[in-house]
């Protein structure tokens, strides 16, 4: 069922990738309605909030961006862009592991280390908003922003006691989320970012430069190793990334 929504996500934005470029109205590199590729790649720094009461010392993991998007030209300056992105970050923190059948202290010793890793896809929808005319112009700033949906792939654990450096468990958890859309590892997120781009004017091709701040609607939440562990952390991200227009 889960992958059957992961394929729907990924055959909507296929779907865009095929209509024709005739839907524009000239055949200039600029022509409203003109369809533009978009590959890049980057870091991204992600931003926790963890149960005070249940953990101590959250920090982030070094996270990557990839994607793959379209930029769908609608005027002079306005654009449209959507397309798929790969998404891996992660976070390490001490907290409490909760064994089945063993009786539970919240003493705030905190005495195990927990490291999770996890991948998404997202799909991101917005409008671009250049400050110059990229045709007339080497270099162009802009601005973009709107809604996009993530999906988790991939969610990893590793936990240890921490008095003992003792491997407890190392594999897969049921990451997902506190509030979901149809799916539990289904949701929805808020973007925004500023950009600078350098122009191919007679192409319409470029190179970029983008920062983009990602707040996620839902918190996501932290089962540990078959229900040892009942968290819900709020996350959101910055991601650097460098890539090319064509």
């Amino acid at each position: 069922m889960r992958n059957d929504k992961l394929l729907k996500l990924i055959l909507f934005v296929v779907s865009l990738i095929v209509i024709n470029q005739s839907y524009a109205q000239d055949y200039s590199p600029y022509g409203k309605g003109r369809i533009k590729h978009r590959l890049s790649a980057g870091y991204v720094f992600s931003f926790y909030k963890n149960h005070t009461k249940h953990t101590a010392n959250t920090k982030s993991k070094p996270g990557f961006n990839a994607a793959y998007k379209l930029e769908i030209l609608l005027g002079r300056k306005t654009n449209v862009i959507t397309g798929l992105e790969f998404m891996s970050q992660g976070l390490k923190f001490y907290g409490y592991y909760k064994a089945p059948q063993h009786t539970y202290l919240f003493d705030e010793n905190y005495a195990y280390f927990h490291e999770i890793r996890y991948n998404e896809v997202q799909v991101p929808l917005g409008f671009k908003q250049a400050l110059n005319n990229e045709k007339e112009h080497f270099y162009t700033a802009y601005y973009f922003g709107g809604i996009g949906f993530r999906y988790i792939v991939k969610s990893m654990t590793y936990i240890e006691n921490d008095s003992t450096a003792t491997p407890i468990y190392e594999g897969k958890t049921n990451l997902t989320f506190e509030n979901h859309i149809v799916d539990k590892k289904f949701n929805a997120f808020y973007h925004l970012g500023f950009g600078i781009q350098k122009n191919y004017r007679e192409s319409a091709k470029a190179l970029f430069l983008e920062f983009t701040y990602k707040y996620n609607i839902s918190r996501l939440h932290y089962v540990g190793n078959e229900n040892t562990n009942s968290l819900n952390i709020r996350d959101g991200n910055l991601a650097i990334t460098f890539g090319m227009r064509f």
